[in-house]
């Protein structure tokens, strides 16, 4: 019945508050799931490796806390404002009105909402465990516990950063290392992820949450019919002046200071200072007016205008003066330039070697004996390459379809250099799908018999089990062990479904025990529910190294880096180089190089996983780690001594660096006509050799340089790097004067001076299409020659053989010298007979001969039919029932032109113009092609000849 009390209707649920509650489950379940998922992963994690998991873990949680506080965490409790549950309420105001409502009406105020005390520091730390994961820096938490303990890693240098704009430095490099290189620690590894964190919080707090400030404010205003235009304008000169002096600090921290900088500086905070200055005028204006006046608009917008004109006609002076006076206007800072790149690429460090190349001749009478007198370097000649010794080997392989190789290093055992080709498993091609989960974890677990050797002077296939008596791999590279994880039940007993029957006895790996197996991977859960199983992850060395160790570069410039197979005689191992490597954009006058260094290499045992930690560095990273990895480090053994080996990515990158920092004179590096460059196609050869100064043969790392932009492609000189323990990483260069009479071709010339020899071009003919190897550099005595290997098969034939070895003369007076033998000592007794003058066969060439491009050089060969009035037609192929090789020639340099005109004109006046106003061109390998086409007989003929341009 109605009465007064049940008119009364029940009050609304609140649906906040439970939409609240659902986001707040939600944030929850999210984290739970992320936590869980990990949870197995990480214990596992912690059983089998302990500290040297837990380490980086901790670093990553500091930088986490530390970055993530700074840019995201509030300490203003009176203001306990929030963006995101502000816009959580803002969109539950407009479902629970069904949008029935105007927009000034659902959205509040945004300075009115505040958190209550309790929400606000709960938030705060919800904020760290929700977005931390961003900020994770493992480098920066690494560097940040180090200065705890007492290492400031230079930061006590850094106020001298902000003078160095308004410095006009001296005309040397002593400026920079005094003043920039004690700072350079804490400018790769502290300043960078604080710098962006704060950017982000100004972003935040003082961008984004001012401006939906802004946003709200004009909204109810508006609703209130009391817009305060001026206000809102403060609050954005305000933010836009607060961006433009943080963009200004922040060009403190840049990689060129020259001297426009400064004005540059200048400029930007002066702007941002005047914004922040019209702000508070405005400010404290808006509090009688509503509205700009005109004339206060222009006032602001012409005196940004006038400064940034200022700024830029003065930058514009200052350039223009420059260009007449380059070297008093840059050479101050290209000075400093040098002396901070010269302390990147550790070219202080370089031993630079004058390189007096010179053509002597030996007595007839003396030749033998000189040969005999030099055979400690003639013997360890580097014959066989790479691609001939991988072609030896890989038969060695046989029908085995479950390995194949992975990579194949030079290594020197007993002062001997071998190719040492390393395996990896694979699955066969005829496992079938239902089988596969089975053979990838519990049969293809390792590699039985993992190295294969040759030995790299006379070509010889030893057994590997000379140096390597633990041949089975277990942990290594690529494959299985790169794709997935192996394992067996504990048990198994004597029964192994391993390849080949045998059953791991190794430490590697750990036991994982039901329920943990069942979730680490469910068909155990019915394979072996009430039985332990041995798992074994991270098997690809890299993978492992990078979860311990995720500190250092296991990849660099785009390409994984080496690790090379060693051995104590008893156990084998992968020696990777710990190279570490930070960024140097905040570094003045690092224009962008980076900042690399060796700290040492890891052992990583191939049957058990293990790791071991050599030191060998001694910059500030290389003692920071030591210190907090004190236990890690083992002393170097002995047995590695003549073993170890120099990275080849770090020679070859301070070998860049050399190409352009060797020059210290400031005009001459403004010139810019000195540079080196390493000349195309050429590789790092690591070589036994004994170069001028050496009093024996000693493993080298080489590589030749050109002068940058020479066409004569002559050498400027050579590089080299030691690998023996005591002088390991340790440069010489021997520089060839630029006015030296004689000259040091490079590959290029060489190569030309093969292909020029006569009795070459009989052997050539001899033998097939034989494929040219490498042509390494080598001081025999006093005599600069170039070895090179002829094989009679390439690497895709089934077995390489060496058809000759040429000995060419590097020294060059305008005569090439060749010697051709079966072996180097006949080789180069050749190559000595012909410069005394005992044999008769020279091959000459114009001492200022121009190798020209193979763009080029094809260029000139279709100009010749041209001229004539012939079109030139480029199939990819030609398919023609007969085909007549009418001739052959070869076509390199400036000196070769003449004669390749000739012949094409002979060509086109015997077989082409009589016939035809067409000619096809096609390639094939290193040979271009031109023919013209006719019908005899009713069968079709293609005449063509053959240059040989190059690749």
């Amino acid at each position: 019945m109605y009465s007064a009390s049940t008119d009364k209707q029940a009050p609304p649920p609140d649906a906040g508050k439970f939409i609240r509650l659902g986001i707040v489950v939600i944030i929850g379940i999210v984290i739970f799931a992320m936590v869980g998922n990990q949870a197995v992963i990480l214990s596992m994690n912690f059983t089998e490796f302990g500290d040297q998991f837990s380490k980086p873990l901790y670093y990553t949680l500091v930088s986490t806390i530390i970055l993530s506080a700074i840019a995201l965490v509030r300490v203003n409790i009176s203001a306990r404002s929030s963006i995101f549950w502000y816009a959580i309420r803002t969109a539950i105001g407009f479902i629970g009105s069904g949008g029935q409502q105007s927009i000034s009406n659902n959205i509040s105020h945004f300075k009115e909402y505040n958190l209550s005390p309790i929400q606000f520091v709960i938030w705060q730390i919800t904020k760290i465990l929700l977005f931390g994961a961003f900020f994770a820096n493992i480098m920066f938490g690494f560097a940040s516990v180090s200065f705890i303990d007492g290492n400031y890693l230079g930061v006590e240098n850094l106020p001298k950063l902000f003078s160095l704009p308004f410095v006009t430095p001296e005309n040397n490099p002593n400026f920079a290392a005094e003043n920039v290189v004690p700072m350079i620690p804490a400018l790769v590894i502290l300043i960078p992820p604080l710098l962006a964190a704060i950017g982000l919080r100004l972003v935040l707090y003082v961008g984004i949450h001012r401006i939906i400030d802004v946003i709200t404010s004009f909204l109810h205003d508006s609703n209130d019919g009391k817009p305060r235009y001026l206000n809102y304008v403060s609050t954005i000169e305000g933010i836009i002046g607060i961006g433009i002096i943080w963009a200004g600090f922040n060009l403190f921290f840049t990689d060129q200071i020259d001297y426009n900088t400064r004005y540059v500086i200048g400029g930007t905070l002066l702007i941002g200072f005047a914004l922040i200055a019209f702000s508070v005028v405005d400010r404290i204006r808006a509090r009688v007016l509503t509205h700009m006046f005109k004339r206060d608009v222009y006032i602001r917008i012409l005196s940004i205008i006038a400064i940034a004109i200022i700024v830029a006609g003065v930058v514009s002076v200052n350039n223009s003066i420059a260009d007449a006076k380059k070297i008093e206007f840059l050479g101050p800072y290209t000075a400093q330039q040098i002396g901070v790149n010269r302390y990147l690429g550790e070219l202080n460090n370089v031993q630079e070697n004058i390189h007096d190349v010179r053509l002597t001749s030996v007595s007839a009478n003396n030749i033998k004996n000189y040969v005999n007198q030099h055979s400690d370097v003639l013997d360890v000649i580097r014959v066989w390459d790479w691609e001939a010794a991988f072609a030896k080997l890989k038969p060695e392989i046989g029908l085995i379809p479950y390995v194949d190789f992975e990579d194949n290093d030079i290594l020197r055992f007993n002062n001997t250099l071998y190719w040492t080709a390393s395996m990896k498993p694979i699955l066969p091609t005829s496992v079938s799908l239902e089988n596969r989960w089975y053979n990838e974890h519990l049969v293809y677990t390792h590699v039985p018999n993992g190295f294969l050797t040759l030995e790299a002077t006379d070509g010889q296939i030893v057994d590997s089990g000379e140096f390597f008596k633990q041949r089975e791999i277990y942990y290594g590279e690529g494959g299985l062990f790169e794709q997935t994880w192996s394992g067996y039940p504990n048990s198994r007993g004597s029964a192994s479904a391993e390849l080949g029957g045998v059953s791991y006895s190794g430490i590697g790996g750990l036991d994982v025990s039901p329920p943990l197996s069942w979730i680490f991977e469910p068909n155990f859960l019915l394979s072996f529910p009430a039985e332990s199983v041995h798992i074994m992850r991270y098997k690809d060395v890299h993978d492992r190294m990078e979860t311990l160790y995720p500190y250092f570069l296991y990849d660099l410039f785009g390409k994984e880096l080496d690790s090379l197979p060693v051995t104590d005689g008893t156990n084998s191992y992968w020696l990777i180089p710990l190279i570490i490597g930070f960024d140097t954009f905040d570094v003045p006058w690092s224009v962008g190089n980076p900042y690399l260094r060796l700290v040492g290499y890891a052992l990583v045992d191939t049957y058990n996983g293990d790791i071991q930690l050599l030191k060998t560095g001694d910059d500030f990273f290389s003692e920071m780690f030591a210190s907090q990895y004190s236990e890690q480090f083992k002393p170097m053994p002995e047995w590695l001594e003549e073993q170890i080996r120099y990275p080849v990515e770090l020679f070859n990158w301070k070998t860049e660096m050399y190409n352009i920092y060797h020059v210290t004179n400031v005009e001459t590096f403004i010139q810019a006509n000195e540079f080196y460059e390493i000349p195309r196609g050429l590789d790092t050869y690591y070589v036994e050799a004994k170069p001028p100064g050496f009093a024996q043969t000693e493993f080298l790392g080489l590589l030749s340089l050109e002068l940058r932009g020479s066409q004569g492609r002559n050498l400027a000189g050579y590089m080299v790097v030691e690998n023996d323990l005591t002088n390991l990483g340790n440069l010489q260069f021997y520089e060839v004067p630029l006015n030296s009479t004689t000259k040091l071709i490079g590959p290029t010339a060489v190569r030309e001076a093969l292909d020029r020899d006569p009795e070459f071009a009989q052997l050539k003919t001899l033998l097939r299409n034989p494929r040219i190897g490498d042509n390494i550099l080598y001081r025999v005595g006093d005599h600069d020659i170039y070895f090179i290997p002829v094989y009679t098969a390439g690497a895709g034939g089934v077995v390489a053989q060496l058809g000759t070895i040429a000995a060419v003369g590097a020294a060059f007076n305008g005569e090439y010298f060749v010697g051709l033998g079966e072996t180097q000592e006949k080789a180069f007794e050749a190559y000595l007979k012909k410069v005394s003058g005992v044999a008769p066969t020279v091959t000459t060439a114009d001492d200022n001969y121009v190798e020209l491009v193979r763009s080029d050089r094809i260029s000139i060969i279709k100009s010749v039919f041209e001229e004539n009035n012939i079109t030139v037609s480029e199939p990819t192929s030609i398919q023609i029932p007969l085909s007549f090789n009418e001739g052959e020639l070869f076509f390199f340099t400036e000196g070769d032109r003449k004669n390749t005109e000739e012949f094409l004109n002979e060509f086109i006046d015997d077989f082409v113009k009589p016939r035809s106003d067409r000619v096809f061109m096609w390639q094939e390998e290193n040979n271009l092609n031109i023919g013209t086409i006719f019908v005899k007989d009713g069968i079709s003929e293609i005449h063509y000849v053959s240059i040989e341009v190059g690749n």
